[in-house]
């Protein structure tokens, strides 16, 4: 094979592995990445099946007491994963936890400071988002319970 045939061949799998990979992550998502979306103000749904909770415990929706959560544009975006901060405040605007976030099309990571001054992280699993409605689910395998909330676009 003649080294332009060969470069041709090259290039021409080349841009067949980037098709496929392209159409594997662009999902139901229009193309558009939640990492762009995620910034702003986001409240907690209040409604029937808006927190859903599942395993041996007594944790009921209102034992959930944080009301919004505020993602700041002040990281890096790369068309993939957003970095910034976020804060978490209750119904009477108290703040409750205040720290790091990342977030791509199926992960949002939380890190911050407990109570107690410990670090604390959180991997929540997004099964699906929109642009207004995000549905996060958190799998704590300590307790054997499962957490699934919904958190809206309110700014």
């Amino acid at each position: 094979m003649s080294s332009k045939k060969f470069f041709l061949y090259r290039a021409a799998c080349l841009m067949a592995a980037l098709l496929f990979f392209l159409g594997c992550t662009g999902g139901d998502d229009d193309g558009r990445r939640l990492g762009e979306m995620i910034v702003g103000t986001w409240q907690r749904g209040w409604g029937e099946g808006d927190v859903v909770i599942d395993g041996d415990t007594e944790l009921q929706p209102e034992n959930f007491t944080y009301d919004k959560f505020i993602f700041n544009n002040d990281g890096t975006y790369n068309g993939m994963v957003r970095k910034g901060t976020f804060v978490t405040i209750d119904k009477e605007g108290e703040v409750i936890f205040e720290g790091d976030y990342q977030c791509d099309n199926s992960n949002l990571r939380l890190e911050f400071l407990d109570e107690g001054g410990r670090k604390q992280k959180i991997l929540a699993q997004i099964v699906s988002f929109t642009e207004y409605e995000i549905l996060l689910r958190y799998d704590s395998d300590e307790w054997g319970v499962t957490v699934s909330l919904k958190i809206r676009k309110s700014s």
